[in-house]
């Protein structure tokens, strides 16, 4: 039984492991624990599994070895649960690295010249991406927006640029506002300081 034990342990272990990898692009990203059911149950089942599994193995205890089974399965499946429904999908899948663009946009502000577009990477799976990609100076920043949860995304491909994103000055030369355009079905605010690339959540816009 003990083998037992060690082996599920593992299994599920490195299985969450490479979820979460796979939803940090690789741990080049943070987790946002809170933001996303799927990660926060991964992040909660996984300790509470190696602790009931070392608990188990030690006392030989059946009983506890049936309570790991149960966390494990019903962690898992949630999970998957959570992914098909919000994706279509029971799991994650390779898709094109090409991503959907707005267009360029320039914005004149502040006396200098702006131009900006909007990216998705990996629309509507578990490892979508959306960067707000910035070129002042002939220096390229690229700025992740939260604009997606977990829900499917929607949005319909730009005609132009204001179509997905619109930029706008503020007082500050270092900060601008970004706001989703209509053909994104998410819509929302923020406010962005582009020399240090933090994101702020403004508002969340009415649909039209």
């Amino acid at each position: 039984m003990r083998k037992f034990i060690v082996t599920i342990t593992l299994l599920y272990t490195a299985a969450a492991v490479a979820a979460l990898g796979f939803i940090s692009n690789w741990f080049r990203e943070g987790l946002a624990l809170g933001d996303s059911a799927i990660v926060t149950t991964l992040v909660v089942s996984v300790p509470a599994a190696l602790l009931i599994a070392i608990l188990a193995w030690w006392k030989y205890n059946e009983w506890l070895t049936l309570l790991l089974v149960a966390v494990i399965l019903g962690a898992g499946g949630y999970v998957l649960k959570l992914h098909h429904d919000a994706y279509g999908e029971w799991l994650p899948t390779n898709v094109s690295a090409d991503p959907e663009t707005s267009g360029t946009a320039v914005l004149n502000a502040h006396g200098r010249t702006i131009r900006y577009r909007l990216e998705l990477h990996n629309p509507g799976t578990v490892s979508h991406r959306e960067y707000l990609v910035v070129t002042r100076d002939d220096r390229e920043q690229r700025i992740r927006l939260p604009l997606f949860g977990d829900a499917r995304s929607g949005y319909v491909s730009a005609k132009n640029p204001n179509d997905w994103i619109v930029l706008r000055p503020t007082a500050d030369a270092n900060v601008y506002t970004a706001e989703t355009g209509q053909f994104l079905f998410v819509r929302k605010s923020f406010t962005v300081d582009l020399p240090t690339g933090k994101v702020t959540a403004a508002s969340t816009l009415p649909i039209p």
